[in-house]
């Protein structure tokens, strides 16, 4: 009997490890899959969710294998952060029974908040059941990545250099799925990469894991190759996808590789000597990008003849803010699941409020308390990587999530699946009780 639940367990696990392998290495190609199949074979509904339903149909494998090993459900329950992400969870439930919106919203807003999460919670119970093929996974990320990196850059620089605008068009991509090509302020040769994602922001901010694990492996073997390879490509496809939120999330990634791969005494003598030409070359570039046209373009998204250079998508964002948070003063409790955010372009019960910031969003959905449960959720992630930060993967994780929750106050970032999964799916595998006690 024992032998029994022995390998009936080890056979769960492997069906979960296949099922959670195939969602992250399939998600940077999610969109550009979904659509073609969609519309080629359809329903697209089906093939755009495939990945949510998945994750449904795993629940009753994960039952299956916390009851035949009760030892490793133990390990994962007893850790805060799973508690944390618990409550989380139960919160939005209660606010999906009590919301304003539409059925079809508050199912897309249960989806884009707690995917990820899920992830979270599939990862750390692999990864805590020390399978075997749990170090294969280490073993194999690094290559996996580094090929996913130049496989989307080459992609993302193909789409502007010489591929044809409606080049996707051919694979269903249209006004009623996916716009096949996306310009700068209206711009017809303006073009912006996004290569096999839903567009230019999601790129730029999927782009911030897949540098972050390769300037850390470059940091770590100084002639990675492949590694080195796929920084230098990725980097030019992040410039191409003219998000500033990107831009900035990885200046602020940049910022923390910096501080944890170099001595503290290092980056003070480098602050000393190079603060004044950084000013005047920061102060060069404002000007440049005042007044040159294609440069206040890409870092304005303003061409010349616009009265000021806010003019069109800034002004548009501080809109947009400023109506989501005067709409959470109004109700600082919330208005339910679905009610803001991309969810909310499914509420049929009132028009879609897209606040451009993922916090401001959580507090319109889930109140206060909400907000505040998830900004503790990400302070106990944040808390535990910052004790592991001498490990290559700990420095990786740390920086990409300080970049992508830069974007996350601009964007709806962590509503977007290849991203906001991906990251997780990784801290999850990496943040378990195994690789804790390993540290140690």
């Amino acid at each position: 009997m024992v032998g029994r639940r022995t390998l009936v367990a080890d056979w769960a696990m492997r069906i979960l490890i296949v099922a959670f392998v195939t969602v992250v290495v399939t998600l940077p190609f999610h969109a550009f899959i979904s659509t073609w199949g969609g519309t080629s074979i359809g329903p697209l509904l089906i093939w755009k969710s495939w990945k949510e339903l998945l994750l449904t149909a795993l629940v009753p494998v994960v039952i299956l294998y916390c009851v035949l090993r009760p030892d490793v459900a133990k390990k994962v329950w007893d850790s805060w952060l799973l508690r944390l992400i618990a409550v989380y969870v139960v919160l939005h439930l209660l606010y999906a029974w009590g919301s304003q919106a539409s059925f079809a919203a508050v199912i897309a807003g249960l989806m884009m908040n707690l995917r990820f999460l899920a992830m979270f919670v599939v990862g750390y119970l692999i990864a805590t059941s020390k399978h075997p093929w749990v170090t294969r996974l280490w073993k194999w990320a690094p290559p996996a990545i580094f090929t996913i990196t130049i496989v989307l850059s080459l992609m993302a620089i193909a789409q502007v250099a010489f591929l044809p605008k409606d080049f996707l068009t051919h694979f269903g991509y249209g006004t009623s799925t996916i716009m096949p090509y996306t310009v700068l302020d209206d711009q017809p040769d303006a073009l912006r990469a996004f290569a096999t994602l839903r567009g230019p922001n999601p790129l730029g901010a999927y782009l911030l894991i897949c540098l972050a694990v390769c300037a850390v492996f470059i940091a770590k073997q100084r002639r990675n190759i492949f590694a080195g390879i796929s920084l230098g490509l990725g980097a030019v496809a992040l410039v191409l996808t003219s998000s500033r939120s990107a831009w900035l999330g990885a200046g602020a990634a940049c910022a923390v590789l910096v501080f944890s791969l170099v001595p503290v005494a290092t980056v003070l003598k480098w602050v000393k000597w190079w603060w004044l030409p950084s000013v005047v070359v920061l102060v060069g570039f404002f000007w440049a990008a005042v007044t040159i046209p294609a440069l206040r373009l890409a870092v304005f998204h303003s061409t010349i003849d616009r009265t000021t250079l806010t003019t069109g998508s800034s002004d548009k964002h501080w809109t947009e803010v400023t109506n989501g948070l005067i709409d959470v003063s109004s109700s600082p409790f919330g208005q339910g699941v679905g009610t803001a955010g991309p969810a909310s372009y499914y509420n049929t019960n009132n028009h879609p409020k897209i606040a451009e910031n993922y916090f401001i969003q959580l507090a319109q959905e889930l109140g206060v308390i909400g907000v505040a449960l998830f900004i503790l959720l990400n302070g106990m992630v944040i808390t535990l990587l910052w004790e592991r930060r001498r490990d290559a993967w700990a420095k990786a994780l740390l920086a990409s999530f300080v970049g992508i929750t830069v974007i996350n106050l601009f964007l709806h970032g962590w509503a977007d699946d290849p991203t906001a999964m991906t990251w997780w799916a990784i801290a999850g595998l990496y943040l378990s009780s195994n690789v804790a006690a390993r540290k140690k």
